[in-house]
């Protein structure tokens, strides 16, 4: 499909190679364009500002901007820690934590790594590089910035790895404007095709603003990760969880389905919050967190309506002694 290009636009594909070869390739504030500007240059200074700008912030994150190689998937990914975590696409990390995964670094050597947490409803996803780093076992790294607050027309730097890595390519950058800024969206006009998902998106100083999400029908009409959902979700990235799953209490018992008197018997007690608590096989509920129960499904509904993690009583019958027990509830997810 031929692409024709507004010809307003100044989002040149510039390899960063030859960015990185290039004079004035450091990230110097007196550049003398304003980072937050959202307008187009009007001069040749200006237009002069701005490219020594965006060499600037290729020169600082191609170092961070690495290849992922998942399963028979690939993508791009940026490294935001020195103990090695990626940030990344959820598509590009897949639905299953503790993945092996293949990290390329911009000069071609390969690390290991493994999958962390995602969130297929909003594409985020988490890497983490398993082998130590060059400096002392650190990583060279790149902050995450603020999504809120993004300018529609804001001037900003995509990196990846278009068609996916090859060698002796070092990340490629591109430069266009933010079209849309919203909570949990963002789009911009930068030019990606596939292999870029999973890289970063950079506002003019060199932060991490987004990562590459959905590639729109048209090149220049894309969809980023705000950065902001990466930092409201960072724990639960970072543990390994499927953010946004449906989690329910979780007793770690087996109720006795055909108990006939009242209340709900313990045919099996698991080790978990129940065993933790003095729960025994053969003990009858009679009572879960203040309400009365007089069968299994009773039990069951009482303990769907509490929250993982809450502290309940339980009172058991067992033989002829009437026992109270302070059970803390565990976490398991949905089915």
């Amino acid at each position: 499909m031929t692409h024709t290009r507004p010809t307003r636009r100044l989002a040149i594909t510039w390899s960063a190679a030859a960015l990185l070869a290039a004079p004035g390739a450091a990230l110097a504030a007196e550049s003398g364009w304003d980072t937050g500007r959202a307008t187009a240059p009007a001069s040749v200074a200006d237009l002069k500002a701005l490219q020594d700008r965006v060499k600037g912030v290729v020169a600082k994150c191609s170092s961070a901007t690495v290849g992922l190689f998942i399963g028979a998937g690939a993508g791009s990914g940026v490294i935001v820690s020195e103990d090695g975590l990626i940030l990344t696409a959820a598509h590009v990390a897949g639905d299953k934590a503790g993945r092996d995964c293949t990290i390329i670094l911009p000069d071609g050597k390969q690390v290991k790594g493994k999958t962390l947490g995602y969130d297929p409803k909003l594409d985020s996803g988490m890497v983490k590089i398993t082998d130590p780093g060059p400096d002392d076992g650190k990583w060279p790294y790149l902050p995450v910035g603020k999504s809120a607050g993004l300018k529609k027309g804001q001037w900003v730097v995509a990196l990846g790895h278009p068609g996916g890595w090859r060698k002796g390519r070092a990340p490629v950058a591109r430069l266009g404007q933010v079209q849309r800024a919203e909570k949990g969206s963002l789009s911009t006009n930068c030019t990606l095709v596939g292999g870029d998902s999973g890289g970063p998106l950079f506002d003019l100083d060199g932060n991490v603003i987004g990562i590459h999400s959905q590639i729109a029908f048209q090149l220049d009409n894309n969809i980023h990760v705000p950065a902001d959902v990466f930092k409201d979700q960072w724990d639960q990235l970072v543990a390994g969880e499927h953010v946004g799953r449906p989690f329910r209490a979780y007793l770690g018992v087996v109720f006795d389905d055909e108990w006939a008197e009242p209340g709900a018997r313990l045919k099996e007690v698991d080790e978990g919050p129940g065993a933790d608590a003095g729960l025994l096989p053969g003990d009858v509920i009679v009572k879960f967190d203040g309400t009365a129960v007089d069968s299994a499904d009773a039990t069951r509904t009482v303990l769907r309506k509490t929250k993982p993690g809450a502290t309940v009583e339980v009172v058991v019958r067992r033989g002829t002694e009437t026992l109270t027990k302070t059970v803390t509830l565990g976490k398991r997810a949905a089915p």
